[in-house]
């Protein structure tokens, strides 16, 4: 079968476009339900949903045959959501319900016409908490698979500016992420680390309840040209989760905790409160914007550690970022305490990860059914960094901004979007 070329990002929507529907008629996707060992998952109910301004609501139903195969029937009005000058895909959910050890799986994705789906199944995997001279453990396997391109269904490409070949866009290879949580806030998030994973003491902080879950995602996109039929699409995004298990409180207090910060607030920063909420640099396009956050420490101090969370920038379309991390006594004369590698991706890969996670798959959040956070990747996925320092010198202020390579060599700094939390320790 023939794919479809894309060259620029800007193509997909076109590209992926079939020939356009009545309201009122007919559409359907087919897929498959199976336990984690792998057997169907016979005469369930499953439940079709659609996000509907903040919230998903049930669409239809279908019940799977002793095949674990199933059928969703729709009317091709259900999928487009009309606006005042142009229409939108609605974003719709199939989920399996939760395993008795809070395993489960859910689907997420738009489509246009008749579509097959990704089977949905559950990952057979949960994170196992132990002990080390390093401190706690937690154990587990590789990621489920992605899914596998159906026989019928075909991919876009992606001409490599390189080479000049031709590379599909196949949906994601999941990694497993380690997702740490205290007090319902996200403490810690770790993609595609080596099992088992080390909890350091600066990670753990002093948070009193710590929990660990592992969960994956895979986003992608299918084409469909059936003979005789219209051609359809279907973007999706699945994932994956386990239950969790507490990890043991941690013990450590920051330098910083309740330091005062630039940019400043009336209260406490909420950048070195400890309380792990995301907080927005604007809100409005009046607001200023922000480079840079600059933590004045209580006395000068010789920082060893520091621990970033949550932060959130556009990336820069060179694909190179580093995070970097600076110390003075007086505010004005800065000498340098790290420079890390946040990402260093060729062109080829930041475009096919631009594809992969694009506007039809990101998660604009809420879409777990079971009440996890989103899984933020590709170019919304945030920076957690447990930074060893190197300074030589006490400071008094503590500088984190980061440098993202453009089309002209140079990296200026980037703008700052969100922030958690900033924790430096002696």
């Amino acid at each position: 079968m023939r794919r479809a070329l894309v060259t620029s990002l800007g193509l997909l929507t076109f590209a992926t476009a079939g020939c356009e529907r009545h309201p009122e008629d007919p559409i359907f996707a087919y897929g498959r339900a199976l336990h984690r060992d792998g057997t169907p998952r016979s005469g369930e109910t499953l439940t079709l949903e659609r996000l509907d301004e903040d919230a998903f609501a049930p669409l239809a139903t279908a019940t799977t045959e002793a095949s674990g195969d199933f059928t969703l029937e729709m009317l091709s009005g259900d999928t487009v959501k009309d606006e005042l000058y142009f229409s939108t895909l609605h974003r719709l959910r199939l989920a399996l319900p939760l395993e008795a050890d809070g395993s489960g799986t859910f689907l997420t994705f738009t489509l246009q016409d008749d579509v097959e789906l990704p089977t949905l199944k559950p990952w057979d995997a949960h994170p196992v908490v132990g002990t080390s001279d390093q401190g706690p453990t937690v154990a587990f396997p590789p990621a489920p698979p992605a899914p596998p391109l159906p026989e019928t269904a075909d991919t876009l490409e992606l001409q490599d500016g390189d080479t000049g070949g031709f590379v599909p866009i196949l949906p994601s290879e999941p990694e497993p992420l380690l997702w740490v949580t205290s007090g319902g806030e996200l403490l810690w998030r770790r993609k595609g680390t080596e099992s088992p994973w080390v909890a350091s003491p600066y990670v753990l902080e002093d948070f009193a309840s710590p929990r660990v879950q592992l969960r994956a995602a895979s986003a992608g996109s299918w084409l469909f040209e059936p003979l005789g039929g219209e051609s359809s699409s279907v973007n999706f995004r699945l994932e994956w989760r386990t239950g969790a298990e507490p990890l043991p409180p941690g013990t450590l207090r920051p330098i910083s905790r309740g330091a005062t910060c630039e940019p400043s607030f009336a209260d406490v920063c909420p950048w070195t409160d400890g309380l792990l909420t995301p907080v927005d640099f604007w809100e409005k396009e009046t607001d200023p914007r922000y480079h840079s956050v600059v933590i004045t420490l209580p006395q000068p101090t010789l920082p060893r550690r520091a621990v970033v969370r949550g932060l959130s920038y556009p990336h820069g379309w060179g694909g190179k970022d580093w995070l970097v991390l600076e110390g003075s006594m007086d505010g004005e004369q800065w000498q340098s305490l790290a420079r890390v590698t946040l990402r260093d991706l060729s062109r080829l890969e930041l475009s096919l990860l631009d594809a992969r996670f694009g506007f039809f798959t990101e998660p604009l959040g809420g879409e777990s059914p079971y009440g996890d956070g989103p899984i933020r990747l590709g170019a919304q996925e945030p920076v957690f960094q447990d930074v060893p320092l190197s300074g030589t010198a006490p400071v008094r202020f503590v500088r984190l901004s980061v440098e993202s390579l453009i089309y002209d060599g140079t990296s200026p700094p980037a703008e700052f979007y969100t922030l958690s939390e900033v924790s430096i320790f002696e």
